[in-house]
């Protein structure tokens, strides 16, 4: 079981892949995920993985607040913000604001501007919706049973919808403060409200993740029973399609149902249908149209799930993906000219995706959540975010300055810094400059180097940086009027610093147990490790050309006079390595070379032309092959000492006088210790014999037996066989009368 095990473990070594860090390597920004991992400032990046100058960012009104739920504008371009934690509604106008409702409710999650000038402003937990004119005078204009108020929609009789959670159910509220109820879902909460032109109300639920539409006729139909927990917004769009803001995982695509309903159904009650899947830059499957199962939403979503996405439900009923994310998670939607908005967290990215499904990021706001959106074609889009709460503008113009900083690269070990490119284009007059920092913490503190300018132009230019394991880089766009560069791809070459090769452990396999190769290019098993003594110069490489290098060993054999060694190295910049082997006996000081330049971890020591005694061997590993003579190190490590013992013992045997039958034998061994005597009669079996003081444990043993008769009168020939502790065998007779 023992050579099993470490046939095992050298297999495993010898199969382990070998990644080779020969030369320099370089870092690579490319893609939108490498883009995505790092800090976007005033710049855009789109669904081909190209930077530019994004939209001016400006903040406008800062509540001091820890969190801001939602914005509404009215006609006169007054902006109402609702907060939470204090439960207050502000009335911005231009850049200055003031508390226009303080609610004895914690959150305001939603208001609406009336058309004649009140605003209504929802109240959680102890749901109430409050009637507030611009004077700040509140009534309470709607009070339900239930905790929580999500949502609120103005519709253009003047009814106002409002959705509730704890029960979710969807109210109409007419002007006189008389109600009716619109749905009564099996979901707890009703998260989202949307209205088109014809005066149907779209809900959205939690967390079953189901879309309802309710027609003016009160009549309820489920248009999607999706994977995801939480639809957290939607917007109609004007060719009547809807748009969905879904979070919180499920399977890669969502499965929407196709049969009507006019009650609402259980989640899994509904049928599954085709999607198409237009684009995403998480784990979804290619473009087309993809039958899928109904999937059901899971409290524990898949690692590759996306944890956020925008769906569009088209007036037949068609869904596509069009937009999804593994890490951003939709919190709000606003429809615009140029695409969709989708206000994310928790990072606070608003991305604009089109009808086609190409996307861009077009900001990075300094809340964690974008909560709100509010837009109109004649002005600046507001939005508003959450830790902090703070309402900033999106203006349609390019932003002057634009910067991205990347996120930190390990290089594994300390590394010298070689030069920095940028790939893309900058219009004459615009901009590209690129900065770098280095340290040796994993993330950036006080200990790093101060932001170190890289030459300007398209040409790679030398990293001005300290030496050190981590690397970041920040690039810095300047636009000129409508101009903007363009960057596609980043690139920083590295030389680790040399580290010195270990050998890790040295396994001394037992005397004569060999392995042979799995592939032969002969009749005979060929046995891995024994290589030609490259001290003899006319026995060369005898491996023909074209052999491939062996990789694996099978099976052991027995090959007397010979040992296998085999050792474990390790180097931390992964480069190849080429192994000496070097042997003395114990008690000399001499290093004598055994064998050099070895590529595998393994050798075969035929030991029959050595002296008997006690030997050491030293493995010293070089990362030569990868990197020039001046930089290459290595490192060695000793085994523990071994036997080598080629003679074999000898007997001496002889009748005992005066005892019938009675043999007694004496063995000898000058290297090793006497394992076992066997004896055989008249070409019997074999049987073992025990020295007179019980136990084999010297290098001399005497032996006395009795030659067993078997009933049988006549002479005897014994043979004799003694082995010592390495297998060396010697053979006698004896005649017995």
């Amino acid at each position: 079981m023992l050579h099993r095990a470490l046939l095992a473990l050298v297999l495993a070594l010898m199969l382990a892949p070998a990644a080779r860090g020969a030369g320099p390597g370089f870092w690579r920004l490319e893609g939108t995920a490498a883009f995505l991992e790092g800090e976007v400032e005033n710049l855009s990046l789109d669904s081909e993985a190209r930077l530019r100058l994004g939209s001016a960012v400006r903040t406008l009104f800062d509540p001091e607040t820890p969190n801001a739920w939602c914005v509404a504008r009215d006609d006169e371009g007054v902006l109402y913000v609702g907060t939470g934690n204090d439960g207050r509604v502000f009335r911005v106008e231009g850049q200055e604001g003031r508390v226009l409702f303080d609610a004895e409710q914690l959150e305001v999650h939603a208001v609406v501007a009336g058309p004649d000038g009140r605003i209504f402003v929802a109240t959680s937990p102890d749901g109430a919706v409050y009637a507030v004119d611009q004077d700040g005078e509140a009534r309470s204009f709607f009070d339900p049973e239930e905790t929580y108020i999500w949502a609120l929609a103005l519709d253009r009789g003047g009814d106002l919808i409002v959705a509730t959670g704890g029960e979710g159910r969807v109210y109409r509220v007419r002007p006189d403060g008389t109600s009716e109820t619109l749905l009564s879902s099996t979901d707890t909460h009703v998260l989202s409200l949307a209205l088109d032109d014809n005066g149907r109300v779209y809900a959205g639920t939690s967390p079953g993740g189901v879309v309802y539409r309710i027609d003016r006729q009160g009549e309820v139909f489920a248009l999607l029973d999706s994977p995801f927990q939480e639809i957290k917004a939607l917007a109609v769009a004007a060719d009547g399609g809807l748009y969905v803001g879904a979070v919180n995982g499920g399977p890669a695509v969502p499965t929407p149902p196709a049969t009507p309903a006019t009650t609402p159904p259980a989640p899994s009650a509904a049928p599954a249908a085709e999607v198409t899947v237009t684009e995403s830059f998480a784990a979804v499957p290619a473009p087309g149209a993809v039958p899928l199962a109904l999937a059901t939403p899971s409290s524990t979503p898949s690692p590759t799930a996306p944890r956020g996405a925008l769906l569009r439900i088209d007036p037949d009923g068609t869904v596509e993906m069009l937009w999804s994310s593994t890490d951003d998670r939709p919190h709000s939607l606003a429809l615009t000219a140029r695409g969709v908005l989708v206000g994310t967290g928790d990072e606070g990215k608003v991305f604009r995706v089109h009808r086609d499904g190409q996307w861009a990021l077009i900001a990075s706001l300094p809340g964690q959540q974008v909560t709100g959106i509010a837009t109109r074609d004649d002005v600046a889009t507001v939005l508003v975010t959450s830790n902090p709460a703070r309402l900033v503008t999106l203006s349609s113009a390019a932003a002057a300055e634009g910067t991205f900083v990347s996120s930190v690269k390990d290089v594994e070990t300390v590394a010298s810094w070689g030069r920095l490119r940028w790939e893309g284009e900058a219009p004459e007059g615009t901009q590209v400059r690129l900065e770098t920092r280095s340290g040796n913490t994993s993330a950036p503190d006080t200990t790093w180097g101060e932001w170190t300018p890289v030459g300007a132009g398209a040409t790679a230019h030398p990293i001005r940086s300290e030496s050190a394991r981590f690397l970041q880089i920040r690039l810095t766009l300047v636009g000129r009027g409508d101009a903007t560069p363009r960057i596609e791809a980043l690139s920083a070459a590295y030389l680790q610093r040399n580290l010195r090769p270990r050998v890790v452990s040295i396994t001394v396999h037992p005397p004569g147990h060999v392995f042979q190769k799995p592939i032969t290019v002969s009749a005979e098993p060929e046995i891995l490790g024994l290589e030609p003594d490259p001290l003899d110069e006319q026995n060369g490489d005898r491996r023909p050309a074209g052999t491939p290098s062996v990789t694996a060993f099978s099976r052991v054999l027995l090959r007397k006079g010979l040992r296998t060694f085999v050792w474990q190295a390790e180097d931390d910049n992964h480069d190849a390595l080429v192994y000496e082997v070097q042997y003395r006996a114990v008690g000399d000081e001499r290093w004598r070379l055994l064998r050099k330049g070895l590529t595998e971890p393994v050798l075969a020591w035929d030991t029959t032309a050595m002296p008997d005694g006690r030997y050491v061997i030293r493995v010293s590993a070089s990362d030569g092959p990868d990197n020039p003579p001046a930089l290459a190190r290595a490192g060695h490590k000793d085994s523990a000492s071994f036997e080598v013992d080629n003679a074999p013992p000898t007997l001496v045997a002889s009748l005992v006088a005066g005892a019938t039958g009675r043999v007694r034998v004496t063995a000898r061994d000058t290297g090793s210790r006497i394992q076992q005597l066997e004896f055989s009669v008249d070409a019997g079996r074999w049987q073992q014999v025990y020295p007179l003081d019980g136990i084999n444990d010297s290098s001399e043993e005497t032996y006395e037996f009795v030659v067993p008769s078997n009933g049988r009168p006549g002479p005897r020939v014994v043979v004799l066989r003694v082995s010592d502790r390495l297998g060396n065998v010697a053979t006698g007779s004896v005649d017995v009368p």
